[in-house]
């Protein structure tokens, strides 16, 4: 090729190199943002941007355009001041939002998690929730108690003004609302019972269509479907606001529970009265072969003279404890009454024997199985999770196995020491004595609140933290449980106020942790660096002393038996100044004697 065509080649390839770099200029000025403060905070000065370009990023703005050079840099340059201010102002009233949000939230609130097909966890939406998350409507309002249901898809709150928050809902009047529609009814944002108002409620319970409130003085208040006799007001009648149950006249009630289709309520004498549907004998007043129902309350005789302290429901089951005997009756489908292989139904409270003389602190009871915590020495208000009946969803806690007739001891939660026991469905949920919330069972729908390391089901037997309460969580303090509900594939929980640190003492703790730790891994490099130094000095003395010995020790020549052996030539100091022969030659070493001695 000739330099004339090779020339001709090299022209050709810088134009087309040159005529890429315009299209890829072109492009790029194609695609400039103009007018963007982003963009003119972090590229040339203004001054030293052509009159073109001025004009085009002040008419992205919608300012004047006319004007010298220096009007056009002044006019930018005002206006993208202003915007800094603007976006400062923004920037300080969401920050004052927030903070107006944040101090109302960690004066206590209710979260939420799992399953949301009706509305029940009261975000104003039907989506599931795999995390615990904040019904916005309940911050500040110091919910001191939640409820639900396993069969009904409904949540109460109650606050410590004694106010009534209701949400969820698919049948008329549970909600506690009159109606006159045969339509379902359904609330998916917390709604005040306004029919409750100045009753001074301290708890709700709720069945599958009924529900009960107690109030402070000792009144118990009824509604819902009355089928059954649920209500307990001698009829099957609906009722569809809540309603004084006259039928316990002077009878002061300070608990109340429910199940699917009964009730139980212990009285301020710890009497326990019962009503509602009688299948299984799930009321505990014996077997009555001609009554299917009891529409109005009914006393249950203990087989004890000491004082209940407390009840639980089941969907058909009931459990009841004194100081140290705990008795269960209903349906033992599933060994859930904990009677070990006689899994029959008790008409009649029946004695645990297998906890016989432990002090129970709280009970607990789901669907198919139930659950309570045992004190133990040394620990004053916790102790030992007990379970039993049938968990083919992990709700026994107890690893592989499904069932248990028996009470049988949760080992994964014996470090934490339980406090207090809530049973769903299909999962349960635990406070330990720090205050901290373990869940474990079906986690279908996200009920559980965390991450589970099971990957092939959706669900597990081993209880683990809710890492989410008693820490900072989207820059607001949330506080640990202090009432937890669990409803079919769900769980509610309203926290007491937050203690812990602020948001900024949060920051400034963890940046001084990290410089700590910046400083403690900065010492260890110095030490490893000083041990690496102390020991390559170390080998470098012991390399030179090996140097010495092997130049100054007495080796014998191989070659000359006159040699007296190899003499250290400071001018060829590898050969041998008395034979002349090299070291090589003088192989075998015989160490002088020490003369220092």
């Amino acid at each position: 090729m000739t330099a004339t065509s090779e020339d001709a080649t090299i022209g050709q390839t810088v134009s087309s190199k040159l005529k890429a770099a315009v299209a890829a200029a072109r492009v790029t000025g194609a695609t400039t943002p103009w007018g963007s403060l982003s963009y003119l905070e972090h590229h040339t000065p203004l001054s030293k941007l052509s009159n073109e370009k001025l004009k085009r990023h002040l008419s992205a703005r919608g300012e004047v355009t006319e004007g010298t050079k220096a009007e056009l840099v002044e006019r930018l340059s005002n206006s993208i001041s202003e915007e800094r201010e603007r976006k400062t102002t923004q920037e300080l009233e969401l920050e004052t939002k927030h903070r107006r949000i944040a101090d109302l939230e960690e004066q206590g609130a209710v979260y939420c998690a799992g399953k949301n097909n009706a509305g029940q966890l009261g975000l104003g939406d039907w989506n599931d929730r795999q995390c615990f998350t904040v019904i916005r409507s309940t911050r500040g309002k110091h919910v001191h108690h939640v409820s639900t249901s396993n069969g009904a898809n409904i949540s109460f709150a109650t606050t410590h003004q004694h106010q009534v928050f209701v949400w969820g809902g698919t049948g008329v009047g549970l909600l506690g609302f009159t109606s006159s529609s045969k339509q379902n009814v359904m609330f998916e944002t917390p709604q005040l019972v306004e029919e409750l108002n100045g009753e001074e409620i301290i708890k709700t319970s709720i069945g599958s269509s009924h529900a009960c409130a107690v109030s402070k003085g000792g009144d118990l208040f009824v509604w819902g479907n009355g089928s059954f006799g649920v209500l307990g007001t001698g009829d099957t009648n609906n009722v569809d606001t809540p309603k004084c149950l006259n039928t316990l006249d002077k009878i002061a009630v300070v608990d109340v529970v429910t199940g699917e289709k009964h009730a139980c309520i212990k009285t301020s004498q710890h009497e326990l009265y019962a009503w509602g549907h009688c299948a299984n004998g799930r009321l505990g007043i014996g077997n009555n072969d001609e009554a299917v129902f009891l529409s109005s309350p009914h006393p249950i005789r203990m087989p004890t003279s000491e004082k209940v302290r407390f009840i639980a429901c089941g969907a058909e089951h009931t459990l009841a404890c004194t100081s140290s005997t705990v008795f269960s009756w209903g349906s033992g489908d599933g060994g859930r009454l904990g009677h070990g292989s006689d899994c029959s139904d008790r008409w009649e409270p029946t004695e645990i024997v297998a906890l016989k003389g432990s002090h129970v602190l709280d009970l607990g009871a789901g669907t198919w199985h139930s659950a309570c915590v045992i004190a133990i020495p040394l620990m004053k208000d916790s102790g030992w999770l007990y379970t039993w009946g049938s968990g083919y969803q992990g709700q026994l806690g107890q690893g592989t196995v499904c069932k248990s007739s028996t009470p049988a001891l949760v080992t994964g939660l014996c470090d934490a020491f339980v406090s207090a026991v809530f049973c769903g469905s299909s999962h349960n949920a635990a406070i330990a004595s720090d205050g901290n919330l373990y869940t474990w069972g079906s986690n279908k729908h996200g009920a559980l609140g965390r991450l589970i390391e099971e990957k092939s089901t959706a669900f597990t037997p081993h209880p683990g933290i809710v890492i989410e309460f008693g820490t900072i969580v989207n820059r607001i303090g949330r506080g640990l449980p202090r009432s937890v509900t669990c409803g079919r594939d769900y769980t509610i929980v309203a926290t007491h106020p937050y203690h812990g640190p602020t948001e900024n003492e949060a920051l400034e703790f963890f940046d001084a942790k990290r410089r700590r730790e910046e400083a403690e891994r900065q010492l260890q490099e110095a030490l490893l660096r000083a041990e690496e130094d102390e020991l390559r000095q170390i080998q470098e003395q012991e390399a030179e002393r090996m140097k010495i010995r092997y130049l100054t020790s007495k080796r014998l020549c191989t070659m000359d038996p006159k040699c007296p052996g190899f003499t250290y030539d400071t001018q060829r100091p590898s050969l041998c100044r008395t034979c002349g022969f090299s070291v090589a030659y003088h192989t075998i070493v015989v160490d002088e004697p020490n003369t220092d001695d």
